[in-house]
């Protein structure tokens, strides 16, 4: 077999064409012969003003500036960049890009642009897992998130823990800190490897869709005075071996938050 299609490679995106504001970006594994996963980046910025954004149309979280235009994606230096500016003058914007040979790097960044202060800033990211078909059973027993004094526990398990005994959340955009690495690993079905999301520190919560499928680690921003910055970083890690490897090489290597 051809190895021509291996290495991560990130491209623009689509996946819903009849709304042209999504900011999709697709992202392959590293290992050959792959599909892609379908990155939401972001899929919605929430804030205590309200939902400034959000990547598609739901009838329950109506947003205050509907119908923003399209925002191409711009190339950059392994991956792809994008800037957008609200009618009230908030502007965000991200990068993807590749990190080494099995990870990807992200960023986000948002600057209060408007005359009022931004609080309470929760982004939802989503990698949606369907096309990579290793990835994309509709469960949530193979979604772990690691807890206290239990270690890695199916998403499925940690959504009824009610002891706030981590710094994460599970859950959309609330529910209970039970998780005490800023991490959401789904496990493959054929074997051992896995891929891992996180913002690291800035890390909010940890959710999982059985029925889309889908893997969230979203993020949260501090609040942000008129004209007032700031930025994010995250990662979404590829790795062959077992989740207890995995969790030695996180420690060892990567940010723990």
């Amino acid at each position: 077999m051809s190895n021509a299609l291996s290495g991560i490679r990130i491209f623009a995106g689509q996946w819903r064409p009849h709304y042209p504001f999504e900011q999709i970006a697709w992202v392959s594994p590293p290992w050959p012969c792959q599909d892609y996963i379908w990155l939401d980046f972001p899929e919605a910025l929430f804030c205590s003003a309200g939902l400034l954004y959000l990547s598609h149309v739901n009838p329950q979280f109506p947003v205050l500036y509907p119908d923003v235009p399209k925002v191409d994606w711009q190339e950059a230096p392994d991956g792809l960049t994008f800037e957008r500016t609200l009618p009230n003058g908030v502007r965000f914007g991200g990068r993807l890009g590749r990190g080494g040979d099995s990870a990807v790097e992200m960023e986000l960044h948002i600057g209060n642009g408007s005359s009022e202060p931004l609080t309470d800033i929760k982004l939802q990211t989503c990698a949606y897992l369907r096309a990579v078909r290793e990835f994309a059973d509709f469960t949530g027993e193979n979604k772990f998130i690691h807890v206290p004094a239990a270690g890695w526990v199916p998403l499925s398990e940690a959504e009824d823990l009610k002891a706030e005994t981590g710094a994460y959340r599970v859950g959309w955009r609330s529910g209970p800190a039970v998780a005490d690495l800023p991490l959401i690993v789904t496990l493959s079905n054929r074997g051992d490897r896995l891929v891992a999301m996180t913002w690291h520190e800035d890390t909010y919560s940890l959710i999982g869709n059985p029925d889309h499928p889908c893997m969230h680690a979203d993020p949260c921003f501090k609040d942000l005075e008129p004209g007032e910055s700031a930025s994010i970083s995250g990662r979404i890690v590829f790795f062959e071996g077992s989740l207890a490897e995995f969790e030695e090489h996180w420690r060892s290597d990567g940010p723990v938050g």
